[in-house]
């Protein structure tokens, strides 16, 4: 019986060791180096879960990112102002000489898995002032992941403007329409979900679980209602930017063909409220995807796929600021 259960718990051990030494190696094929580091592999989480946000305190918005953070958030540092902005402090007036861009969106702007000064507004800024020397630009960013459309124009509405922006960027993807809550959501109390512990999960059991479990992304053309909610939306923005004398560009961050039709419904619908519209679609034509992501299980767009994004919107919004300085 003593060399059965041995022999069992050789067989046990031998099952465990040739687990972990699978979870590990795809750890490190996931995060190279990074799988060895608890307060990293612990950051690869959605933001719901992921302990950065708290209830909002301005109506419509719900929930937003907590102040003076200084975490990770998908592997890179993620901190935060004493405004929970994700950004660098920053006063409410602009410095002398410098002209301020608001950037107003979700995940792809926040951004997830880049490190801010990777991200598109941030290199943005940078080609604007190579462009313009004598001047300086900053880019506010008020991005937060999985904000709606809703959402989006409730932080334009409530804190955008007290930094006196001379252009507003708001960004949409392709989903955006599609992402629609329930009135609930906008009417009771957020409630943030606890943080979790990747480190002590499996990604090899979850990889498994969502190859059998997550739906495909949606391309259907979007409904007449969705496309109504949408363009309600962009001119309630066009009229509050207009009404706090700012310009407005709507910017549709997209790096998949598979999406352009929907792409261009989204940039055609902008149109009709502002002269300033940018589908990036085009930038990524012929391009790998998946040399673009931030992880080989993550769609959001990494570092290079950003400075596609700034390099196709520098140019379309720098005549917007050519005069002097505001």
């Amino acid at each position: 019986m003593q060399r059965f259960l041995g022999r069992m718990a050789i067989v046990l051990l031998a099952v465990l060791l040739t687990a972990g030494a699978i979870e590990q190696t795809y750890r490190v094929y996931l995060f190279g180096w990074s799988a060895f580091s608890p307060a990293r592999i612990d950051s690869v989480h959605d933001l719901w879960v992921s302990g950065l946000i708290g209830t909002a305190t301005a109506p419509g918005i719900v929930y937003e990112l907590k102040p003076h953070l200084d975490a990770y958030f998908k592997l890179v540092p993620f901190r935060t102002d004493s405004r929970g902005l994700r950004d660098v402090e920053r006063p409410l007036a602009p410095p002398a000489g410098v002209t301020r861009l608001a950037v107003v969106g979700a995940s792809f702007s926040m951004p997830a898995g880049v490190a801010i000064e990777d991200a598109w507004h941030q290199d943005l800024a940078r080609r604007l002032d190579a462009n313009v020397p004598s001047r300086r630009h900053e880019a506010i960013n008020f991005a937060v992941g999985g904000y709606s459309a809703r959402q989006l124009l409730a932080v334009l509405e409530s804190k955008v403007f007290a930094y006196r922006p001379r252009l507003v960027l708001v960004e949409f993807t392709t989903h955006t329409p599609r992402l629609v809550y329930p009135e609930s959501f906008y009417t009771t109390p957020y409630v943030v979900e606890p943080a979790t512990h990747p480190f002590w999960s499996s990604f090899v059991v979850e990889r498994l679980r969502a190859r059998f479990t997550q739906a495909p992304p949606d391309r259907r053309a979007y409904t007449a209602d969705e496309l109504a909610s949408m363009d309600a939306i962009m001119q309630r923005a066009a009229m509050v930017t207009a009404a706090n004398g700012a310009q407005l560009c709507f910017v549709i961050l997209n790096m998949n063909a598979a999406d352009a039709d929907n792409a261009r419904t989204l940039a055609a619908t902008a149109a009709r409220h502002a002269p300033c519209v940018v589908d990036t679609t085009p930038a990524f034509a012929g391009m790998d995807l998946r040399a673009l992501v931030i992880l080989p299980t993550d769609p959001h767009p990494n570092a290079a796929a950003h400075a596609i994004f700034a390099g196709a919107i520098a140019p379309v919004v720098a005549p917007l600021l050519a005069g002097p300085p505001s």
